[in-house]
């Protein structure tokens, strides 16, 4: 019984650790101040 708890929580640290890094990495590579450069809004004329 406390190998099926040890396994579970194990798996739940490892899949909390391997999205952080993802998040982590994809947060400093996909900045959103980058979309104003290659696409600009357009100004509108109202």
């Amino acid at each position: 019984m406390g190998l099926m708890y040890t396994t579970v929580i194990g798996y739940m640290v490892v899949l909390g650790l391997a999205s952080w890094f993802t998040m982590h990495y994809l947060a400093k590579a996909l900045d959103s101040s980058d979309s104003v450069i290659i696409d600009p809004k357009p100004e509108s004329n109202n």
